[in-house]
């Protein structure tokens, strides 16, 4: 995709890391809804359905066996199956499991959709672009079966048919602005912002104070360098919602200021989204080897493998499956339920914080960890200022911490907002400074010519290891 540049809070999929992956549709389950006048036996599986939504996988497990027995040709328990699996992090049984369900009823729109979901986040697309179009040439009618296909496209990469059928989707369903949302979110990601802009002013005339639309239309006149109608919807954003930092921070990039940081609800709406399909299309599209490079490094710290890490801004927990499982404890933090919940499925993490890095850091008790993590998450924080004295504080002696930055050149500011991604690079002389005025001793930055791919082509960036003094 061209460039992604400033785009509404609620849909920026890390314009490098998604480079045309806006934000999924939010799709309600296409399960049947608890019914308390079902049959026992529905009513058995909405049961099952509850005991796995809320991670009490082993019962979950045992009550499908038991309705596998009672029901063995019932398509629902195997799709239950397939939900099981997911919660698991086990995509293969996931899949099995789905097509059991669809080999029982080869003309459910709901086993169509939910096996083409698996396989989209799988790079099965071919296939499971056949089912969603199965699916809706079957229920046209159905919204629910509009939005998994809209992702189903989404996750396979069609995007000329995610536009097609989101606008399908607008047509069919006029009531639903959530769609609508969704395709002017996918066009800013597109860098169409002029369309963009024609979608968000329908959802703004319909729904004066929704925050996302108006969010929107600020971030397309940024875009446009129509710097007056920026600031005449940040203005109105910032006038209805005057508490809230998300719309501070676009008031403040309206105006031509560079806010010191993102405010959480900008992070947590880039990848709770993006969640299901980030592992993938990070690594395999974008050529993302930092987590690599930063379990090497621990590694070599540490042959013998003992010691306790907090992992910042964890993400799905790239930098634990590389890691692998260490004597001591890994501590992950993250704002994004979504990603803590695929970071889970790792079985490496001995807990989980659901915090902002800010706070996470000035939170923690001092002396505290033998190695503190940080890659690919500066770049949302900025401000590096509360950042690395409150890492040598919490480092045990002789301990690292190892992070990541987009990189500045050093003929430009020692912090700058890029506008074409909203995201923050750093100079790397002025990293260096900030961690040797904290009291970092050993202070060794690598150079990273590409830091993962960005537009078709590389984007430049750093990695740092420093260290705290040992104790004297």
């Amino acid at each position: 995709m061209a460039g992604a540049s400033r785009i509404i809070a609620a849909s920026r999929a890390r314009s490098a890391r998604s480079p045309s992956s806006s934000c999924p549709l939010t799709m309600s389950s296409l399960f049947p809804s608890a019914d308390p006048f079902a049959d026992p036996f529905t009513l058995e599986l909405q049961r099952i359905r509850g005991l796995i939504e809320v991670n009490q996988l082993r019962q979950a497990a045992q009550a499908l066996n038991e309705a596998q027995k009672n029901a063995p040709t019932d398509a629902r328990v195997p799709l239950l199956g397939m939900r099981l699996a997911e919660r698991a992090n086990n995509p293969n049984a996931a899949i099995q499991a789905a097509r059991k369900a669809l080999k029982l009823e080869p003309n459910w729109h709901v086993a169509q959709i939910e096996l083409a979901l698996l396989l989209s986040k799988q790079q099965q697309g071919d296939e499971a672009m056949q089912l969603a179009m199965q699916a809706l040439a079957a229920t046209p009618h159905e919204i629910k079966v509009m939005v998994g296909a809209i992702n189903v496209a989404l996750f396979s990469e069609r995007y000329e048919q995610t536009r097609t059928w989101a606008e399908e989707g607008i047509r069919r369903f006029p009531q639903d602005a959530g769609i609508q949302l969704f395709l002017a979110r996918f066009l800013a990601m597109q860098g169409e912002y002029s369309d963009a802009r024609t979608h968000y002013e329908a959802v703004h005339a319909r729904m004066p104070r929704q925050p996302e639309a108006l969010k929107g239309l600020v971030s397309c006149a940024l875009n446009e360098h129509d710097n007056e109608q920026a600031r005449h919807w940040a203005d109105r954003l910032l006038g209805l919602y005057p508490q809230d930092e998300d719309a501070r921070y676009w008031h403040a990039l309206a105006h031509g200021q560079t806010p010191l940081t993102q405010p959480a609800q900008v992070v947590t709406s880039i990848f709770d989204g993006y969640a299901p399909a980030f592992d993938a299309h990070l690594v395999n599209s974008l050529q993302y080897r930092v987590p690599r490079r930063v379990a090497e490094i621990l590694n070599a710290k540490h042959p013998d493998r003992r010691f306790n890490l907090l992992d910042l801004g964890c993400g799905t927990g790239q930098v634990g499956a590389y890691l692998g499982r260490i004597e001591g404890h890994m501590i992950g933090v993250d704002l994004s339920e979504k990603m803590i919940e695929q970071a889970a499925r790792l079985g490496l993490y001995s807990r989980f914080h659901r915090v902002n890095v800010l706070d996470a850091l000035r939170d923690t008790p001092a002396d505290h960890y033998e190695a503190i993590t940080c890659t690919d998450v500066l770049i949302y924080v900025g401000d590096l200022t509360p950042v690395i004295p409150n890492a040598l504080r919490i480092l045990k002696p002789g301990g690292h911490f190892v992070f990541s930055c987009e990189r500045a050149g050093e003929d430009e500011p020692d912090l700058v907002l890029r506008e074409a991604s909203n995201r923050y690079a750093h100079k790397a002389s002025a990293v260096e400074r900030l961690c040797r005025a904290a009291g970092f001793d050993e202070v060794v930055i690598e150079d990273l010519p590409m830091l993962r791919m960005e537009g078709g082509a590389p984007l430049p960036g750093f990695l740092v290891t420093a260290r705290k003094p040992l104790a004297a």
